[in-house]
């Protein structure tokens, strides 16, 4: 198995077990706006773009304000429901960071969402570089966001491995020449992803870090 000295991961779904909030938080705004209840498999597609995205797919004419309801009724269930990291989450990625692993994200967040969700979680430290929908002009599956990882670490392509849920996770990756990792515990619907790997358990992550590099560095 190949190593890296660059593990760069999603957020929702991939850390954070968020399909809860975000289901049920989008399902309630367009509750709100449009007044139809839309079932929670017709919004798993939601999963990986970011907000806006989700909401110009949806027809919203003010893709951003829809957003700004969306997270504002995130926020509520996010309180409700809690964001709990997915089991061996925190362990794993302070074993990474001890041993001087290089960590990331990349993640469909605003800046903002970022900052207000992903803190509570106490995981924010953790990780050296943060690339979020606010900082380039595409998002996933775009390439851009990758993109901009590999100009803001100076890091190798063949040294990123990026870990994600989602279709848009792999493409963004795969598009910037960068391997793919799909993980399995946070994926809804596996079946056709196509990804350098599939990870079934949290622990596995670590027989992909190249800790002899990361020494030698």
């Amino acid at each position: 198995m190949k190593k890296y000295t660059h593990l760069v991961f999603d957020i929702d779904g991939t850390l954070i077990d968020s399909a809860p909030v975000n289901m049920q938080s989008l399902q309630e705004t367009l509750k709100d706006l449009r007044g139809e209840v839309i079932p929670l498999e017709d919004l798993v597609f939601s999963f990986g773009i970011p907000g806006v995205a989700t909401m110009e797919k949806l027809g919203f004419s003010d893709p951003m304000a829809a957003t700004q309801e969306w997270i504002r009724h995130y926020d509520v269930y996010a309180e409700k429901l809690g964001m709990p990291l997915f089991q061996g989450i925190r362990e794993v990625i302070a074993e990474l960071q001890k041993k001087g692993i290089h960590l990331g994200v990349i993640t469909s967040k605003l800046q903002e969402e970022y900052d207000a969700h992903f803190t509570r979680n106490g995981m924010r430290n953790y990780f050296e570089t943060v690339i979020t929908s606010s900082d380039t002009e595409k998002g996933k599956p775009a390439p851009d966001p990758m993109l901009a990882y590999l100009e803001k670490t100076g890091a190798a392509r063949e040294e990123v491995l990026y870990f994600g849920d989602t279709c848009y996770d792999m493409e963004c990756a795969r598009s910037a020449g960068v391997d793919q990792a799909l993980v399995l515990w946070g994926c809804l619907r596996p079946e056709g992803i196509e990804s350098t790997y599939q990870v079934e358990k949290v622990e596995d992550i670590l027989s992909f870090a190249d800790f002899d590099a990361v020494k030698a560095e």
